[in-house]
């Protein structure tokens, strides 16, 4: 048996593969995706995705190809001049780097693992914040509190968050921010191949008076496709049945963060009698409740993978210059409860 516990792509829903049966059985997957058939099935999935996950109404959905395209997106379609991004880690920093080949004048600040970013006497108000709400490469999560602080810092800013490791997980205030964006391999518990923007109607305005339309996927051209329930390219049909027979089984987003977060206090209270693995983030403030990071000694480290390979458990390497010293975990809703308990069993006894 497999315990699969890589921070994404990660474990998918067991009943995924029931619901792939149904897709081929009902001819979905063969249908074009200019259909009645697929226009239903789009539209269906916002609705269920607005419902289940509490976005607000006036909130747009579209369906893009990963989270990495996001950023592309994020860059040519919402900034004029420049961006400015604070991170603390990998993916983080990446977004940054990539919106600099598009506007070179975009500022970056990295800020440290224990604290909150810092805008020391800010003299304007920034055209987008770029944040990372859920650092999937060290375990560090913006609380709310920060959130709602930087929304009333920066009213007139668009604010948007890489929620890659935290929508479908988290119960998101989706008001704290402008533009959310996720891949789908990660919280939703599915294929990856499929990353889902939510976008504000402030952020919709902004779109509109920059103009953008210069690319297949600029943001306006994006936008007019999903409001017909479609798509600017050619869609991941299989991605889109699995999630929208998912959100008509899975509970609300409440129920879901709530197990998740009982589920983390569990696990840190039990880790605390295993004396050679440490939490990166020692500030429960700024732990993330889906991505475990734990650092330890580099031999230690090796002989916990070799030992976790034979077991079959699947455990995450660190990332970037964390990557011979930590495990990363995730504590994602498609992961049962009884294999975080088989988890710690494995840390006992190695």
């Amino acid at each position: 048996m497999n315990y699969n516990f890589y921070p994404g792509p990660s474990k998918v829903y067991p009943q995924i593969a029931t619901y792939f049966q149904e897709a081929m059985d009902l001819g979905i997957l063969e249908k074009n995706h200019r259909s009645d058939s697929f226009h239903e099935l789009f539209a269906s999935t916002k609705t269920l995705l607005k419902s289940k996950l509490n976005i607000p109404l006036d909130y747009e959905i579209v369906m893009v190809s990963s989270a990495t395209e996001c950023w592309e997106i994020i860059a040519q379609s919402f900034v004029k001049n420049a961006s400015m991004h604070h991170y603390n880690g990998a993916f983080g920093e990446k977004w940054f780097n990539y919106t600099s080949k598009i506007h070179p004048s975009s500022e970056g600040q990295e800020f440290n693992i224990s604290e909150v970013p810092e805008f020391k006497n800010p003299t304007h108000s920034p055209e987008l914040i770029a944040l990372t709400h859920n650092e999937t490469s060290n375990g560090y999560a913006i609380p709310e509190s920060y959130q709602k602080y930087i929304r009333n810092l920066f009213p007139d800013s668009l604010i948007a968050y890489d929620a890659t490791s935290s929508m479908a997980g988290y119960d998101l205030n989706w008001d704290l921010g402008d533009i959310w964006y996720a891949s789908v391999q990660k919280c939703f518990g599915l294929p990856s191949g499929m990353a889902i923007m939510v976008v504000s109607p402030k952020a919709i305005g902004v779109a509109k008076e920059i103009g953008d339309n210069k690319f297949y996927n600029s943001f306006n051209f994006v936008l007019k496709n999903a409001r017909k329930n479609e798509t600017h390219y050619t869609p991941n049909i299989s991605n889109i049945f699995l999630l929208n027979r998912l959100m008509q089984n899975v509970e609300n987003i409440r129920a879901i963060y709530k197990n998740l977060i009982e589920r983390k206090e569990v696990f840190f209270n039990q880790l605390n009698d295993i004396d050679y693995l440490t939490p990166i983030i020692t500030n429960p403030e700024f732990q993330s409740d889906t991505v475990f990071c734990l650092s330890t000694d580099e031999s230690k480290l090796k002989s916990i993978k070799q030992v976790a390979d034979k077991k079959g458990f699947i455990l995450g390497n660190g990332y970037g210059e964390l990557k011979d010293t930590t495990l990363r975990i995730a504590n994602f809703p498609a992961i049962p409860n009884q294999h975080y308990i088989e988890l710690i069993n494995f840390f006992q006894q190695v």
